[in-house]
């Protein structure tokens, strides 16, 4: 299996069209050339298995070819090494789940040929993967170790299982559901598989539901899993009530059709409390709207309001926003009360696209967090971030742009976040397959931007690689296209609201740190002792960034704090003398923000002269260098 990285190098390499250099996929992963180089060596058999081979030219870069090969291989659990770290950890939480026997540490020292040690750090990775969303223990006695908790905490801890085996296979986000299941079969019985699939597909069909692929994957797996643990005697206890179990009769009716119908083909029995548990899971994953006397329209109203104020747009009267919010936000919070993760597919992507209006709504919401009882996590709020992104190309007249590419929607979106990045503007993108073109009115577009050749009567086509370099941008700006603002961008850097919020003794220049908890505390500290934050700042910096890093692909980091604990709003800059690993990235550049609840209606503007800085590629340049403290607040101060 490929690693994610190495999934995501894969799509880099199979969108170009042209020679790419190393530094160019080691900028767009955020990693070295030499773990590019690792990779790619890594990938030799994959890559050789999809029929295609990696081209080399010195000075010019590579470029991945389709190649003749005589005999097509085909991948099998046989093939995998048993004994890599990554398969030993897939077996044992196998044994562990699917299995149900107890382990032990010399058993698998002597089965795997390892040290305890390595035993050790492997069920300290698996504890982490299944707690995930879940109270599941692994409990330890003189006979061995084993799974712990309730069948709903069970069930819970199958479904983080299932998204790790998910998350590490060879399929990509825009490959059917159909084919990202295929992956399980090795653990659950193909019937049940093929049975669930079927009846949820008809479901959805006789139902009418528009429903997105990343919910209709949730529920299908949780299907899976249910109907898993009742043909192995496994049900759901009646004293595992969990919050919001009020609202499930309002919803028994259609998982009763669905169990109903899976135990008549596959010849099993389920309880009510099952019922009441898949019930619960459906209002979750929005397969039916929650009843209207549950959904308070305040919360939305007031949130709606908030983040209007903070991002400095009048939402007011945007009632598709609105409507949106409405529908999502209830079950979204039912969601995190009740514990259950629902991953979004492309929340590092709209992290990158839409960092600002990311950041700004989670800074906002976290003021209801006490209120509601829950803790927003990133995968929820780069939900929300859609909306209101899509809020914000509504309220203004704004150009639209077209990006065509043969491969599909994966590469057009590449080329769109490059032309974010590069071009940043609040004007619409739209992507589009060029077997969806006869489907689509291109008059409507201002702007046609292709990786292919493609010629449309009496409309200009700009023909740009994937990777948008230098020259394609020109040529976009030769074009006549200028990116649209809310607001008109001076061409020179201006950080006016930034600057009321930078100390002098809080600008750390040539620090040492090696890692981000490191940072933390020590920094911390000194907030504290200033008396800018409270003792609990520090902890939670340390909750936020589990719920989601906050690195970004510039090498630089953004975290934030909840507003209830800062007691001055507060900007500390920290230049590090070396790179280190933060989440995904290595930064060295980490701007940590303190807002108190009282300035929260500045988020917006002290974000944006931040995220104006980190998406100014010289400035960061010139801050890189071996300068002062004195020349770094001339910049954190610009005019």
């Amino acid at each position: 299996m490929v690693s994610q990285r190495q999934k995501e190098l894969l799509e880099l390499l199979e969108s170009q069209t042209d020679f790419l250099t190393v530094q160019v996929l080691a900028n767009q992963l955020g990693v070295s050339k030499r773990t590019v180089h690792s990779e790619l060596k890594l990938l030799e058999n994959h890559i050789q298995r999809l029929g295609k081979c990696i081209e080399k030219k010195r000075g010019v870069g590579i470029l991945l070819k389709n190649c003749k090969i005589e005999q097509p291989f085909t991948e099998s659990l046989d093939t995998i090494d048993t004994y890599s770290t990554f398969s030993r950890r897939i077996d044992i939480m196998k044994i562990l789940l699917f299995d149900e026997e107890m382990i032990s540490f010399n058993s698998l020292s002597e089965l795997y040929l390892v040290s305890k040690t390595s035993i050790i750090k492997d069920l300290e990775c698996i504890k982490e993967i299944l707690q995930a969303g879940s109270d599941i223990t692994l409990k330890s006695d003189v006979q061995g170790t084993r799974i712990s908790g309730t069948e709903s905490d069970i069930q819970k801890a199958y479904l983080q299982f299932n998204r790790y085996i998910i998350s590490h296979s060879n399929y990509y986000y825009d490959d059917t559901i159909r084919m990202k299941m295929n992956v399980l079969g090795p653990y659950y019985e193909e019937t049940i598989i093929s049975v669930c699939t079927n009846i949820l597909y008809n479901y959805v069909r006789d139902n009418s539901n528009a429903l997105a692929d990343y919910y209709v994957q949730n529920v299908l797996n949780i299907f899976i899993i249910l109907v898993h643990r009742n043909l192995n005697g496994h049900h759901i206890q009646e004293n595992e009530k969990t919050k919001g179990s009020e609202f499930s009769l309002f919803f028994e009716e259609s998982a009763v059709r669905l169990l109903h119908k899976a135990a008549l083909r596959l010849r099993f029995s389920y309880t009510n409390e099952d019922v009441k548990f898949f019930s619960q899971h459906l209002i979750a994953n929005r397969f039916e709207s929650l009843p209207k006397e549950t959904i308070d329209n305040g919360v939305v109203k007031t949130l709606l309001t908030r983040v209007s104020k903070a991002l400095s747009i009048d939402f007011s009267n945007d009632k598709k926003l609105e409507q949106q919010l409405m529908d999502h936000i209830p079950p979204m919070i039912y969601r995190l009360q009740s514990n259950n993760k629902t991953e979004n597919p492309f929340t590092e992507q709209i992290k990158t696209e839409f960092s600002l209006t990311f950041n700004v709504i989670w800074v906002v919401l976290s003021e209801y967090e006490k209120k509601l009882n829950i803790s927003f996590n990133e995968d929820e709020i780069a939900f929300l971030t859609i909306y209101f992104q899509s809020a914000i190309e509504r309220a203004k007249l704004n150009r639209k742009i077209l990006v065509v590419c043969q491969m599909g929607i994966a590469t057009s979106e590449l080329l769109m976040n490059r032309i974010k990045n590069i071009l940043p503007s609040l004007d619409t993108i739209e992507v589009a397959s060029v077997a969806e073109l006869e489907h689509i009115d291109v008059y409507q577009f201002d702007l046609i931007i292709s990786t292919i050749k493609i010629e449309i009567p009496e409309k200009k086509v700009l023909f740009v690689s994937p990777f948008l370099t230098d020259i394609d941008t020109q040529k976009i700006k030769n074009s006549g296209y200028k990116p649209s603002n809310l607001s008109p961008k001076n061409s020179t850097l201006t950080v006016q609201h930034l600057r009321k919020y930078i100390q002098p003794d809080l600008v750390y220049v040539n620090s040492e740190f090696s890692s981000k908890e490191e940072l933390f505390r020590m920094v911390g500290l000194q907030l504290i002792k200033k008396g800018l934050v409270s003792e609990k700042f520090i902890e939670n910096l340390f909750q936020r960034e589990k719920l989601g890093g906050t690195d970004l692909p510039s090498g630089t980091a953004v975290p934030h704090g909840h507003p209830s604990y800062v007691n001055k709003t507060t900007i500390v800059f920290i230049k590090n003398k070396k790179k280190f690993k933060w989440d995904k990235y290595y930064v060295d550049i980490i701007f940590l923000i303190c807002i108190s609840e009282e300035d929260t209606n500045q988020t917006r503007q002290i974000l944006s002269d931040i995220y104006n800085i980190v998406d100014t590629e010289n400035v960061l340049k010139q801050m890189r260098k071996p300068i002062s403290k004195t020349e770094i607040m001339e910049i954190l101060r610009s005019e």
